[in-house]
């Protein structure tokens, strides 16, 4: 906003302005910057206090057509308008706001603040349990582990009261009875807009009607909210684009996400590159990267992150005896495949793929990169399988890809790695759990259950090979890194925990998005309950710093888990050697199996449908063209090549220390 001094109208300004058609009951209340221009204002009424900065220069938006700076049929109710501003065509009022400078207004009805209010900030909503007890104070700096503590964390009672306290000291910040509309804003056809704060930069263009929120924006990260859109109590974070007719009621979208097409969400979250499209989502906890995009797909009073929902997806919350009170957890990287079905309260395995429908509860968590499938209406699990597929494989390659956002002050706390401690450490934990049920199963046994799914007896030790194998592969990544990523001396340097980090034998955990080791988040946990953290400004940054100490936390794990899972007691050069030996070969494995999983895509009868009038091979050649010149079995081929070359390399480093 311009700092300069106000001054009262002139009687000459007074006199423009009644013949351009303008009205006040008191013109001593409309003040204005030196230099004002009269000529461009008309057809406009004053009420209240109104203070207008310098009129000058011009707008282009994207139609081309040129705007001046000016106030042209307007009705202002005290409101503090910027330099250079565009206002035109208000059918309603514009009134109680701060409007900065270089904004547009162009065909809008009523822009209004009525009364006190913190635009949506500390609103709580019913999040994954419709039927309350993990209530969510959303903000417009929730981050996902923000997010993640509070509504899983209700055990801990000062915790939750801690988080609160934040949050409302927060919202107390931003309220006030004006709303503004920062810098550079752009709304055009908005139709109702009441005790909404909008953010700089951002763009509005049709919406319907807006209640009670924030949509915050930025000028490098711009935030889109479009046609026909309704909301209430909502936030709508950096870089988003809400669109289409989307509706939103007690509903934070993060940064970068996606929302239109009918989309419809209620009492949820969905945090960073999260898109929805067509359906419908109620009371879930959408982490990053959670998508759905099909009109019949319902998400209900479940946990998801970097999921991906197919056409007909569906849940049931609701036992109907004491009303909709479960939930589910799809743990990171799950996918459901057309008209799958879950009955909550389940839980799935991370990177698991969900087929057909479940009617019994169970809890496959211990066995990641699982098929879960429906065999003659029973839940079945091949553990591991999953590991191997050319979409697992895509997945990881795309999300970092895929991130968005262009704003340097990042909310949400990200690590995409597929293969971490988190993963492994589960892995480590299904293959023994694998082992013990073959043990213990009769050779006529067809299947065994563990925790309400059933596994067959003959996959047992195959599954837990996968395991094996997997594991494998990824403690010779992470050798291959710390030999190769910065100079090595000796032995003791490679193999030792660096100052600082976590002690390797701690429990990993995913907190929506973010990997660590559970007692460097206790340790944040109990300074937030000491009020050492007692903003969200602070614990964004404590947040930051656990996703920097990855690495350091990361190597001290790999190097407590190298002699479990490849059978040595010591980390000597001659076993690591045997760990980069058994790496060439598991990483070798993988690709192979990725490699023929990919190649069905151009086999059999995947041509059917091609070539309608005959020609069949050649319509698919010419449409899809030939595997060995696919771009992703060519990138296969160079990771074959990458893992010889590493493998040289880093036998070579380790042989001189």
């Amino acid at each position: 906003m311009n700092s300069e001094q106000y001054l009262a109208l002139t009687p000459e300004a007074i006199k423009i302005l009644k013949s351009n058609g303008c009205w006040s009951r008191s013109w001593s209340k409309v003040k204005v910057t030196r230099g004002f221009d009269p000529t461009r204002i008309a057809g406009t009424i004053f009420r209240g206090q109104v203070r207008i900065g310098r009129l000058e220069g011009e707008f282009i938006p994207k139609d081309g057509i040129r705007r001046y700076a000016g106030i042209f049929d307007a009705n202002l109710h005290n409101v503090h308008i910027g330099d250079n501003c565009h206002i035109s065509n208000i059918n309603g009022w514009l009134s109680n706001l701060v409007i900065e400078n270089n904004v547009l207004i162009e065909n809008a009805g009523s822009i209004v603040c009525q009364g006190e209010t913190s635009f949506g900030n500390g609103h709580s909503i019913e999040v994954l349990n419709e039927g309350g007890g993990r209530e969510l104070k959303i903000t417009e700096m929730t981050s996902a582990q923000t997010a993640y503590l509070s509504t899983m964390y209700r055990h801990d009672t000062v915790l939750i009261k801690a988080l609160d306290e934040i949050a409302d000291k927060y919202a107390r910040s931003v309220r006030s009875d004006r709303a503004t509309i920062g810098e550079g804003a752009k709304l055009f056809h908005c139709q109702n807009i009441v005790n909404v704060n909008i953010g700089k930069g951002a763009i509005l263009r049709g919406i319907q009607n807006l209640k009670e929120g924030t949509i915050a924006s930025s000028p490098e990260a711009s935030t889109f909210v479009g046609d026909g859109v309704i909301a209430k109590n909502f936030i709508i974070q950096k870089g988003a684009y809400v669109s289409d007719g989307a509706l939103l009621a007690s509903t934070l979208i993060g940064e970068a996400s996606k929302i239109g097409k009918q989309f419809s969400a209620e009492n949820s979250v969905m945090f960073c590159n999260s898109e929805g499209f067509h359906s419908e989502v109620c009371s879930i906890f959408g982490g990053p990267y959670t998508v759905t995009h099909h009109r019949s797909t319902l998400l209900i009073a479940g946990m998801f992150s970097f999921f991906n929902a197919g056409s007909g997806t569906n849940q049931s919350n609701h036992m109907y005896k004491l009303g909709p009170l479960h939930q589910g957890i799809v743990e990171r990287g799950g996918k459901t495949g057309s008209s799958s079905y879950l009955l909550w309260p389940s839980r799935v395995g991370a990177f698991s793929a969900i087929m057909g429908k479940h009617y019994t509860n169970f809890d496959s968590s211990d066995f990641p990169f699982s098929y879960v499938n429906e065999d003659g209406g029973q839940s079945t699990l091949v553990p591991g399988m999953n590991f191997f597929t050319v979409g697992t494989m895509r997945d990881g390659l795309k999300w970092p890809t895929r991130d968005a956002r262009k704003n340097t002050d990042k909310l949400d706390q990200l690590n995409f790695e597929i293969l971490s401690p988190y993963t492994c450490q589960k892995m480590m934990q299904g293959q023994s759990i694998l082992l013990d049920l073959y043990a213990g199963a009769e050779k006529g046994q067809e299947y065994v259950s563990h925790k309400g799914i059933l596994i067959k007896r003959l996959l047992l030790k195959t599954c837990s090979r996968y395991y094996r194998m997997a594991l494998e592969k990824y403690l010779g990544d992470a050798l291959i890194v710390r030999l190769t990523s910065s100079p090595v001396t000796d032995l003791n340097e490679l193999v030792s925990q660096s100052e600082g980090a976590d002690d390797g034998d701690s429990t990993w955990i995913d907190v929506s998005g973010l990997l660590c080791p559970q007692p460097r988040l206790e340790d944040l946990l109990d300074r937030i309950k000491a009020s050492e953290v007692s903003d969200l400004q602070t614990l964004q940054i404590e947040l930051q710093k656990i996703r920097l100490s990855y690495a350091l936390d990361e190597w001290s794990w790999v190097i407590k888990a190298m002699p479990q899972v490849c059978g040595f007691e010591s980390l000597t050069a001659e076993n690591l050697q045997t760990v980069l030996e058994k790496w060439k070969v598991s990483s070798t494995k993988l690709l192979n199996m990725v490699e023929m999983d990919a190649s069905k895509e151009f086999e059999g009868n995947v041509r059917t449908g091609f070539g309608i009038d005959g020609h069949q091979d050649d319509d698919f050649r010419e449409v899809r063209g030939e595997f060995d010149s696919n771009a992703f079995k060519k990138q296969l081929d160079e990771m074959r090549q990458t893992v010889v070359s590493n493998y040289d390399q880093s036998l070579a480093i380790l042989n001189n220390l």
